[in-house]
């Protein structure tokens, strides 16, 4: 096994499987968090209407959802999930260009041979 390979199995293959997987869960958070504040934010102005007899049930049940909507903002940007599915993403596409472009010795590959093009690699 040549040690090109062997690079790419051990240290590069695992870094984009592991990039790929934050990738998907920050997706994944980041619509959750997403869905949560539209739902609750949007129930608010129903639940004033359908709980118009009881002033403070209807009180109550906007200032829960009310706190949702916050709290769901907040994390949100805390977190900054969108970033990191979007960085995550991007560190993925370009890990997976990289390995392409060392696999058929294109760009800066093309000038170098054998452990001239590991080093490459690895410098990148």
């Amino acid at each position: 096994m040549n040690s090109s390979f062997e690079y790419l199995q051990r240290r590069l293959e695992p870094q984009e499987k592991w990039h790929d997987k934050r990738a998907r869960l920050n997706k994944r958070l980041f619509y959750t968090v997403e869905v949560a504040t539209l739902l609750a934010g949007a129930a608010i102005p129903v639940v004033n209407l359908w709980v118009v007899k009881d002033a403070y049930l209807a009180g109550v049940l906007s200032a829960i959802l009310g706190g949702i909507v916050v709290m769901a903002a907040a994390v949100g940007k805390l977190f900054k999930f969108h970033e990191n599915w979007l960085h995550y993403r991007a560190l993925v596409e370009a890990l997976a260009r990289e390995k392409e472009l060392y696999s058929i010795g294109a760009a800066d590959y093309a000038a170098v041979d054998g452990d001239g093009r590991n080093r490459v690699l690895v410098d990148r």
